[in-house]
């Protein structure tokens, strides 16, 4: 057995980085110049919004380049051994 335990890998990271440099920064931002210019939920929605669509994209992108580095798959022969 080996000695070190098994590790998560790149999704841990990728949680954190996406929940806590994109939403919850635009959302903190929105809520820094709604206190600064007095209107409430206008600022605090719209860079939330933005927030998550920064989030979303970052995630695709992120996805995108791990599929391009795993190996492809040998195609499966037909009597199920190997080729």
């Amino acid at each position: 057995m080996p000695d070190d335990p098994p590790s998560n890998g790149p999704n841990v990271r990728i949680g954190f980085l996406v929940a806590g440099s994109e939403m919850v920064s635009f959302t903190l931002a929105g809520l820094f110049l709604d206190y600064v210019f007095g209107t409430l939920p206008v600022f605090t929605i719209v860079l939330t919004l933005l927030g998550v669509a920064a989030a979303f994209y970052l995630l695709v992108k992120m996805s995108k380049s791990l599929a391009v580095k795993k190996p492809p798959k040998p195609p499966a022969t037909s009597d199920g051994g190997t080729p």
